[in-house]
């Protein structure tokens, strides 16, 4: 019994122990996940620069591409097949600004400071460490806007973005498109595409990688890290457009430039992780996208090059147009006082000449269109009569010009208005077209005080719809007076030019050589010769004038009359009324502004408080004639004065190099409007006075010993750390 009870307890217990654990097998991880790797097989060129291209993201996140990325950390290199999403540590939160008044390496130094600014402004001051550097933080304020009156106070300062006052751990979160994740920690990652020779950072591609920077604020910045040669193949095109500034010699004075301001400038944003920022604050870059091959041409050709003032990079600051000069660096940026950054005047009087037939009076496009017709058919003009007779000889030869056969033996019944049209339509069926290409309420619509279908009238109506010139005024003309011998000639080349029989070639001459002239248009150059006695016109705003010997300035724009076989017979030189400055091409070389004092009260208001602009008043003017100093009245006869750049942004204009009038709208409000001319800050290389310098022939190096007095141009490895 005893032994059953054993049996039993036994098998019990053999019934209730667990059964065996099935065996997991582990499956491998999949090759397109995050997985580390001993070694790199790509890396960007040195040096390299690293440029801000966002800033306090959320999140960020890279597509799939072919290849994948490298994605490197502090502790060491994986590669990724998937698209990613890196999050940042804090969710966005509202910004705060603050003005960095220096960054020192001597703690007591910042506290000293700290101290006397405090005092200075009754802001708060605090000292911050990062990158072995003491910040000296002046003020809290909600917008970077409200913080732009006291940063143009402080010399020097920036403004900056204040950190965040929450605890977070610097780790990136990152979740790939198959939802597995990963946590790299450390302050940044860098993003290199594997395969591929662009990053794509905010819709657009971009050479070199992309680096994720943990900001103070506990959110992510992204900064494109490439080769600073790489860099520039994306500033030099953005700064200076290449399919309007084409000129080799200019691009590589910019490239040049921009290279040494980068070297320059090396770690202004380093707290924010990037070197130097993508818009006209530091320089405009716009990456892969805007690259140009005439631009990859000038980097290309002065790779490594910067200029130096006794053996330093120098701050190459650059100006898009300077209005024919541009000041010492003191005028707009008060407390500088750079040597190399003077004034210098961006003109030069070289003129010469082109000889042509003989002189004239002074015409106007009617005159002139009728002056080119006679050239073309070898008519005098004036003529010495004027009847039928000379009437039917200038269709005929315009008819003869056209090979249009059939109806020149025709006599007009006179040189009166009424009978030329009459004639006209005789000739070449202009009354007929009309009747096609004409309803017949457009006649009286065009001759509401006349016989709008009379053949006069109806040969006029198909004038005026088809743009021949002169006739828009023909309703208020008495058609029996004669027809002046200018407007018959002047609608005979409007209909010879709809028949390709006078043409129009048009350039920026580039070269005169006795009789040969070459023009330059869409990057070629052409060159054309001459006829002896051929008219040529000087023309400057609307008006025309013949020229026995035409003044020219290199760079003027000419237009080549032809006849259908290409043969030139006239040349008009364009005067620029801009006169005879590098930079006279450039859109801003003349510009006028217009506000009430209201608006300007809102745009001063942005740096300096005010409730009313009762008056502005010049202090200073540089001797580039730009103000240095202007006096504001505001409410109650308050006054306070505007210097350097401020005076520039507070009165919302292009430039400081202007004249103003005051005058009083209808309603009593002041008005006051600015006639100036340039664009930018206006001291360092004018970029079209650079381009203006290139087209006359000047070299790179020429061009930047011009703007930046004293410099030297040298490889920049061979400059000291």
């Amino acid at each position: 019994m005893k032994a059953r009870f054993v049996v039993a307890v036994a098998l019990l217990a053999a019934c209730a122990a667990p059964p065996p654990k099935p065996q997991i097998v582990p499956q491998p991880r999949s090759t397109n996940a995050l997985m580390s790797v001993p070694s790199v097989a790509k890396t960007i060129a040195e040096p390299r620069i690293r440029v801000g291209m966002l800033s306090d993201q959320t999140s960020v996140t890279f597509p799939r591409i072919d290849g994948g990325y490298y994605v490197i950390a502090d502790r060491g290199a994986a590669t990724l097949r998937r698209g990613f999403t890196d999050t940042a540590p804090l969710p966005e939160t509202t910004p705060h600004y603050t003005l960095q008044a220096a960054a020192l390496s001597d703690a007591g130094s910042a506290s000293a400071l700290a101290e006397k600014l405090r005092a200075s402004t009754g802001q708060r001051v605090e000292v911050v460490v990062s990158d072995g550097l003491n910040r000296v933080l002046v003020g809290d304020f909600p917008t970077s806007e409200a913080a732009t009156g006291l940063r143009d106070q402080l010399a020097q300062s920036m403004i900056v973005r204040r950190p965040t006052d929450q605890p977070f751990s610097r780790d990136h979160r990152l979740v790939d498109d198959e939802g597995e994740r990963e946590m790299l920690s450390g302050e940044s990652i860098l993003v290199l595409p594997a395969a591929s020779d662009t990053i794509t950072i905010d819709k657009k591609p971009y050479r070199g990688a992309a680096r994720v920077v943990i900001n103070s604020r506990g959110l992510l910045n992204v900064v494109n890290e490439l080769s600073l040669e790489d860099y520039l193949r994306g500033v030099v095109p953005t700064e200076m457009g290449p399919k309007i500034y084409d000129e080799l010699e200019g691009l590589k004075a910019q490239a040049v430039a921009a290279r040494t301001y980068a070297v320059r400038n090396l770690g202004q944003f380093r707290t924010e992780g990037y070197d130097i920022c993508p818009g006209p604050a530091c320089q405009a870059y716009n990456g892969f996208s805007s690259e140009d091959p005439l631009a990859d041409q000038a980097v290309r050709e002065t790779a490594g090059l910067i200029i130096t003032y006794e053996g330093k990079p120098i701050d190459a600051l650059f100006t898009a147009t300077c209005g024919g000069e541009t000041s010492d660096v003191g005028t707009m940026f008060p407390g500088r006082t750079d040597p190399y950054l003077k004034r210098a005047r961006c003109v030069e009087m070289e003129m010469t000449s082109i000889t042509g037939r003989a002189d004239s009076g002074i015409l106007n496009d009617q005159q002139w269109n009728g002056a080119l017709f006679a050239a073309a058919a070898g008519l005098t003009t004036p003529p010495e009569t004027w009847a039928a007779g000379d009437v039917q000889r200038a269709v005929q030869a315009a008819a003869r010009i056209a090979r249009l056969g059939g109806g020149q033996a025709i006599l007009p019944a006179s040189s009166r208005r009424g009978d030329v049209l009459t004639y006209l339509a005789s000739v070449f069926g202009f009354d007929r077209y009309a009747g096609v290409v004409t309803l017949p309420e457009d006649r009286p619509y065009f001759f509401p005080q006349s016989p709008a279908d009379a053949r006069p009238y109806l040969a006029a109506a198909f004038l005026i719809k088809f743009g021949f010139l002169p006739t828009q005024e023909i309703d208020r003309i008495d058609l029996n007076a004669a027809m002046p011998h200018d407007e018959l000639y002047g609608l005979l080349g409007s209909w010879l030019k709809k028949h390709g029989a006078l043409n129009e070639i048009t350039g920026k001459i580039l070269a005169i050589n006795g009789r040969q002239l070459t023009l330059k248009a869409e990057g070629k150059a052409t060159s054309f010769t001459l006829p002896d006695g051929i008219p040529t016109w000087r023309r400057l705003g609307d008006r025309y004038q013949e020229y026995k010997t035409v003044p020219v300035m290199i760079g003027d724009r000419a237009f080549l009359e032809t006849d259908s076989r290409k043969t030139p017979i006239g040349l008009i030189v364009q005067a620029n009324v801009d006169g005879a400055s590098f930079d006279r091409t450039s859109n801003f070389a003349n510009w006028t502004r217009s506000y009430r004092a209201d608006e300007l009260v809102t745009s001063i208001n942005k740096r300096n408080p005010i409730q009313q602009l009762a008056g502005l008043r010049s202090l200073s003017v540089d001797a580039s004639q730009r103000i240095a100093q202007m006096e504001v009245t505001a409410e109650g006869g308050r006054t306070f004065v505007l210097r350097g750049l401020p005076i520039r942004w507070s009165l919302n204009i292009p430039d400081n190099l202007f004249v103003f009038e005051k005058t009083v709208d209808p309603d009593g409000v002041d008005r006051y409007t600015f006639y100036g001319k340039g664009w930018g800050h206006g001291v360092g290389m004018c970029q079209v006075g650079a381009y203006g310098m290139a087209f006359r022939g000047y070299k790179y190096d020429q061009i930047l010993r011009r703007y930046y007095a004293g410099v030297e141009i040298v490889p920049m490895n061979a400059v000291a750390k």
